[in-house]
């Protein structure tokens, strides 16, 4: 999804760049042009967005220097782009610019965007043109846009601030894609004056050969006539908001004078191809989780949460690269062991099972060979010898490699209305603006907030998953720790697992093997009574068999 917090204008304040740092058109003409003056104002793209304020009817355009020790910074309000004076300035256009640059900011990317909730479309400015163009939306395809399929929200009436408001996921001529965008111009042939001497564009009017189509797609632009089209979009990314871009329009068949303030609109509500998605930022533990984002034209990784207190959950919470390190756990006599609180068995209370030590320097079951044996962070003991905890280790489908053990890291997490849980982290639900993005082949659940594959007939049985249309075995493929097998989607004990290799034990179905609660009693000292789904495992159970089992191999110092 685009960040999910405000980006603010920076506060440095920079000197305007010269136009080489801009873009240019196909014949070498640099865009977008600097700034001109219509006394006592400047004109162009940079006083346009100085005008795009949090209060209305203000702009941060300075006034001039009175003396060589006072010059107005042009501070009025927060706005996207700030103006100001140097002394013996030129008394119209401003020398020093801050927050949204049109020379530097000024991309030709995105030209396709994902809409995210209910869009705003505003009308910033029409400049000094001539033609009253209209702004509209459109299906993104493979092909270029039939007159039909365009869809006008500015029309040419429309005054500069005006604002229409738009659900367009929920507009029955949303087909679920990418949109573009487009202005319509009345333009009569490459004449530069209105066709018919009527000034206002309609599509009725253009299918009858009257105007010209520019596109955020530029490929499809009417004066497209080879590889390097004519420019006629220039798009910025709100430096103040979300989900909010500029739109820049030249609007003259073959360019003009390249000022782009022919029609400015602003789209709220949008995100570049590609946003909203999961991604990797690179940080470790929590900090890692991000979402794509799109900054000057282009996607970047942004994180969606900060360092936070460490709790025992399986998760690097304060970003330091270590998992569950000094987390505590809410019962005494419990520690921290692979994301989950287990009895401490220096008391006494809870013996070790058959082959196993109480490690004394952290209340675990240990074999022999790992007793008094320090790992360091990652690394867990398995006869006798400090090895990497998860090397090797495939979960099945749904899990993650925590400490040498495969857990369910959502478990037991609840999450508020209106988010879903993620990787044992609550995030904003799909079906929220700006929450969770769905992959490639997943919908969006609506009640749930989560992401899911919507090609399966009926709902898939315990320790499998919907993926392209079947139900597939959360163990397909998966290798779990030494010492365990993988049986209904979970790491288990062998011993554990059912003629059918259903998991038995209390609340297993008749038949089966109900010593598992017994061992599991020897081994941990705790008895676990009924209550987990028929060819399911309690909670409790699945703990006590990950010490009963697989701390017979490792061990992992505990601080």
């Amino acid at each position: 999804m685009r960040l999910l917090m405000s980006v603010l204008a920076g506060a440095l304040f920079l000197s305007l760049p010269s136009p080489a740092a801009a873009l240019q058109q196909p014949n070498g003409v640099t865009i977008p042009a600097p700034m001109g003056c219509a006394s006592p104002k400047p004109t162009g793209l940079a006083p346009t967005f100085a005008c795009v304020c949090d209060m209305p009817g203000v702009c941060n355009i300075g006034a001039t220097c009175p003396d060589a020790t006072s010059c107005p910074t042009g501070k009025n309000a927060t706005c996207e782009t700030t103006l100001w004076h140097n002394f013996n300035d030129n008394t119209c256009i401003p020398s020093n610019l801050s927050g949204l640059d049109p020379y530097k900011d000024a991309a030709l990317t995105p030209e396709t965007f994902k809409p995210s909730c209910g869009l705003t479309f505003t009308l910033l400015t029409r400049g000094t043109a001539m033609f009253q163009d209209i702004f509209g939306w459109y299906n993104v395809t493979a092909a270029k846009p039939a007159p039909a399929d365009l869809y006008p929200m500015l029309a040419c009436s429309d005054a500069p601030g005006k604002a229409i408001s738009l659900d367009v996921k929920s507009d029955p001529r949303y087909k679920g894609g990418d949109i573009g965008f487009f202005i319509l111009s009345p333009e009569g042939g490459t004449s530069k004056a209105c066709a018919d001497g009527d000034c206002c564009p309609s599509i009725a009017r253009y299918q009858a050969g009257k105007g010209h189509l520019y596109f955020s797609e530029r490929k499809y632009n009417d004066d497209n006539t080879g590889v390097n089209p004519f420019i006629h979009l220039l798009v910025f990314d709100s430096k103040l908001a979300v989900r909010k871009f500029y739109f820049a329009w030249e609007d003259i068949y073959g360019g003009s004078n390249g000022d782009f303030t022919d029609i400015v609109t602003s789209v709220d509500g949008v995100e570049c191809s590609g946003g909203g998605e999961a991604c990797d930022t690179g940080k470790p533990g929590r900090c890692g989780r991000g979402a794509r984002a799109c900054k000057n034209g282009a996607l970047e990784c942004v994180g969606l949460l900060g360092a936070g207190p460490e709790t025992c959950n399986g998760i690097d919470d304060d970003c330091n690269g270590t998992i569950d390190d000094n987390a505590t756990c809410p019962n005494a006599g419990e520690i921290c062991f692979q994301g989950r609180c287990v009895r401490n068995c220096t008391s006494g209370e809870f013996p070790c099972g058959p082959g196993l030590e109480c490690d004394g320097a952290n209340g675990l079951c240990v074999e022999a060979g790992c007793k008094d044996v320090t790992c360091t962070d990652g690394q867990t003991c398995r006869a006798g010898k400090c090895a990497a905890s998860c090397a090797g280790v495939v979960c099945p489908h749904g899990q993650t490699c925590v400490g040498n053990a495969c857990l369910d890291l959502c478990a037991g997490v609840a999450c508020a209305a209106g988010q879903a849980c993620r990787d044992g982290i609550c995030l904003a639900g799909c079906a929220q603006c700006g929450g969770i993005q769905c992959g490639a082949g997943l919908s969006c659940d609506a009640p749930s907030g989560k992401c899911i594959d919507p090609s399966c007939a009926t709902p898939c049985a315990d320790g499998t998953f919907c993926e392209g249309g079947q139900c597939k075995d959360s163990c397909a493929g998966a290798l779990c720790p030494e010492g365990l097998a993988c049986s209904k989607g979970k790491c288990v004990d062998p011993a554990a697992v059912g003629p059918q290799g259903g998991i038995v034990g209390p609340g297993a179905a008749a038949g089966t093997d109900d010593s598992f609660a017994e061992r599991n009693k020897s081994a941990c000292g705790c008895e676990v009574t009924g209550g987990a789904a028929p060819g399911g495992v309690a909670l409790a159970s699945v703990l006590a068999l990950t010490l009963a089992s697989a701390t017979r191999r490792r061990r992992r110092r505990i601080s």
